[in-house]
């Protein structure tokens, strides 16, 4: 046989379709069970787990120098009209916040507690203190998850079955080869 000859027939493909799927289908939809699993679980569990552990509920406000809210309160007819409070018209947890968002390098509190001017907060306020105006907002609302808790073992589970179709390949191949086997001891 020369090096431009080549071999023309089909060689034999003795594979059923039901191993070709065994071998390239189930790992595949395998590998995606895994990966919406891996989804759901984490978000299942860090809804159980986020309110247990204090990383949500407790909204955030901003309060800038005095320098920086100066562009605020200027008397240009661009900027929009800001409600302005004294210190003293919070409630507790807002003037809680309000203060340690003062003495804060970074100039940011949590308000844990009736927050009753949220909305006020949501679009900005000037707020009076000790004869300083500052300008605060809500920079973060820290809201919950909220997703179905049965997402975590459900994703346990889709997991589980994705490891399965993953381990199909293996698990098929031995199955033959027993098989295999037991048909040569028979004979």
């Amino acid at each position: 046989m020369s090096g431009d000859e080549r071999y023309t027939s089909p060689l034999p493909d003795d594979r059923t379709d039901g191993s070709v799927i065994l071998t390239y289908g189930a790992p595949f939809l395998g590998t995606l069970l895994v990966a919406v699993g891996i989804a759901g679980g984490t978000l299942g569990g860090y809804a159980v787990a986020q309110s247990e552990l204090g990383l949500c509920g407790n909204p955030t406000i901003v309060v800038y120098s005095p320098a920086e809210t100066g562009q605020y309160t200027g008397a240009s007819p661009e900027q929009p009209a800001l409600d302005r409070f004294a210190v003293a018209e919070l409630t507790p947890a807002e003037r809680r916040a309000f203060e340690e968002a003062v003495q804060s390098p970074r100039g940011v509190a949590d308000v844990r507690g009736r927050f009753a001017h949220r909305d006020v907060f949501r679009r900005g306020v000037l707020v009076t203190s000790d004869g300083i105006v500052r300008y605060a907002t809500i920079s973060s609302a820290n809201s919950c998850l909220s997703v179905d808790p049965l997402l975590f073992p459900l994703g346990v589970v889709s997991i589980l079955l994705g490891i399965l179709g993953i381990l199909t390949p293996p698990l098929y191949r031995k199955l033959l080869e027993r098989e295999e086997r037991a048909g040569r001891t028979s004979r």
